[in-house]
């Protein structure tokens, strides 16, 4: 049966003209053909939806709606893999409103979610490395439709990019910096030493403790950096630059970093 023959059954059928498929319709590979044909046909013509737009507008209810669930039924498959028998490859499961039930669950659910955001920073939009922690904030899960995976890893972007590239960033490079990382002393003296001596470029703690000002923190958004870490109070800033001045190895440190 040929895609002319086929879309008049399915005509006939969302017409009411007739009250069900013909028996056998469906069976094998043939009948996975005629899926695709009437898949297409609902979206393209009789819907009118561009396909680039096909994520974005439809739904399990807009197949189900229009007599798709029973053959879908068949196969086993859920609303995704009736899209995918009709355009194989060009869509993918999460960039959907509706993403399948349970894709994001378990260890396969995460492996899914890893190479869904490396996808949309690699093949996407070509994210430079080192704009990562810029790009890929609270917006960009929702830009993306990548919800989802901003919930599995506890709405952090540091989290989703740490399983995504581990050990390749720090919590304090993102804008939304996770909840207490400006507790962690570590974090603290790892983020003032990139401020002060890679973004400002003080050749010592001397001339830092000289020349940093206030609003060098709003200029670089380490305003939370400034608020959490130091009670937004230069003094106590020059406390913390001082002790590093009397701190040996981190003397020796700056030497051979400049």
């Amino acid at each position: 049966m040929n895609r002319e023959q086929v879309i008049d059954i399915y005509q006939d059928v969302l017409n009411k003209k007739r009250k069900r498929f013909p028996n056998y319709f469906f069976v094998g590979n043939e009948g996975k053909k005629y899926m695709c044909y009437m898949t297409c046909y609902l979206l393209e013509q009789r819907l009118s939806i561009p396909i680039h737009e096909i994520p974005l507008q439809v739904t399990a209810g807009t197949l189900w709606s229009h007599r798709l669930k029973p053959p879908a039924m068949l196969y086993g498959w859920n609303y995704y893999e009736v899209i995918d028998n009709a355009y194989p490859g060009r869509f993918k499961p999460w960039q959907f409103q509706q993403v399948p039930d349970k894709y994001w669950d378990g260890d396969e659910g995460k492996k899914r979610a890893i190479e869904a955001v490396k996808y949309v920073i690699e093949e996407k939009l070509k994210i430079p490395l080192k704009e990562i922690p810029i790009q890929v904030n609270i917006h960009f899960f929702s830009q993306h439709s990548l919800r989802g995976v901003f919930s599995l890893f506890g709405q952090s972007p540091f989290q989703v990019v740490e399983a995504v590239y581990p050990g390749v960033f720090k919590p304090w490079q993102f804008a939304n910096v996770p909840m207490n990382c400006w507790k962690n002393e570590e974090y603290v003296r790892e983020a003032m030493v990139d401020f002060l001596f890679k973004q400002l470029h003080f050749s010592s703690y001397e001339e830092a403790f000289l020349k940093l000002k206030r609003n060098h923190f709003t200029d670089f958004q380490l305003t939370g950096l400034f608020q959490m870490a130091f009670d937004s109070r230069m003094n106590n800033v020059r406390k913390w630059i001082n002790e590093q001045l009397n701190n040996t190895d981190d003397e020796l440190f700056y030497m051979n970093l400049n």
